[in-house]
């Protein structure tokens, strides 16, 4: 085969390995999360920050959506409840004129050791999804000054949204095998049980709830947001360099990327069932690598965002 007609087989074939739906990074209370975790992180060293994000939201095009979420709030808890709303804002505005699928994640392939498939070379060294560009984009737009005030409220969202999504490892790595010969997209496609006679799922949404589902009450956000604080401060979270630029946002891809083929995929050694009948239990000791490092990487996002705000604005 010539090199033209292997690059064409190889760029067709990477193009179905996208998921296919929109693969969503935590859930609603996981993503809020992050936005308190961010508030705080600002609060205590950059607050000035804060009124600058309040007063570019104030122009927001979907600002009819956060004030009815907003009713019942107000001082420090509102503006909170505010950070919390923009870090999901993304996920609620899908199908309408701000949702960018792509934007979501960026992946690339964990080859399975245990069912192995043959998988071109060429493939491995690239990525799926369009995560890097859309921050680097969004980041640029926050920045400029002179961008129109609606424009830069949606990029403020999505900065946030990308900055706590591409946290998740299977926003950055998913698995091919034999029984998942153009991937399980992201674990989407792929059947887990949390525990015994308990309900399947799939192995993306599973990664998702580790912080629980979409119960967004203030009282469960709440008591996410404080006892990660207190399990994972900035202090102890040895990754955070400061740097939120898109280089930095890459190598944060990269983190998660390791951690789908170490952790989700247990160095490529573990995969679910291609339909919910058959999908089995997840192996002894799974659950609680999982919630460990999900919580880790929630907290890591939160603090992310923290510095991706500092990077929109110079500090």
């Amino acid at each position: 085969m010539r090199i033209n007609q292997r690059l064409a087989f190889a760029l067709c074939f990477a193009a179905a390995l996208a998921p296919a739906t929109t693969a969503s990074a935590w859930s609603n209370q996981g993503h809020m999360v992050t936005g308190a975790i961010a508030y705080d992180d600002l609060a205590r060293t950059d607050p000035g920050l804060i009124a600058k994000i309040e007063a570019i939201m104030a122009d927001h095009p979907d600002k009819a959506r956060f004030d009815r979420a907003l009713a019942g709030f107000s001082g420090e808890a509102r503006t909170r409840r505010l950070f919390e709303l923009m870090a999901r804002w993304p996920d609620d505005a899908r199908k309408g004129p701000y949702d960018h699928p792509g934007w979501h994640y960026w992946l690339r392939l964990v080859p399975s050791q245990s069912d192995p498939a043959k998988v071109p070379p060429a493939l491995l060294a690239m990525s799926t999804g369009e995560a890097v560009e859309a921050y680097r984009l969004n980041l640029a737009t926050v920045r400029d000054g002179y961008a129109p005030a609606a424009d830069r409220a949606v990029s403020l969202c999505w900065l946030f949204h990308l900055a706590g999504d591409i946290q998740q490892p299977l926003h950055g790595g998913h698995l091919i095998s034999a029984r998942f010969p153009l991937s399980d997209r992201a674990g989407e496609a792929d059947f887990v049980r949390p525990s015994e006679g308990a309900a399947a799922t799939n192995l993306h949404a599973y990664w998702d709830d580790t912080v629980g589902g979409d119960e967004d009450d203030d009282a469960n956000v709440e008591a996410v947001r404080v006892r990660l604080d207190r399990a994972w401060p900035r202090s102890a979270l040895s990754e955070l360099t400061g740097k939120a630029d898109a280089e930095a946002f890459r190598s944060w891809a990269d983190e998660s990327f390791g951690l789908a083929r170490s952790v989700a995929y247990k160095g490529g050694t573990y995969e679910g069932a291609v339909a919910a009948a058959a999908a089995l239990p997840v192996p002894l000791g799974y659950s609680d690598a999982r919630r460990t490092t999900g919580e880790r990487r929630v907290a890591l996002g939160g603090h992310r965002i923290a510095d991706a705000v500092r990077a929109a604005f110079g500090k």
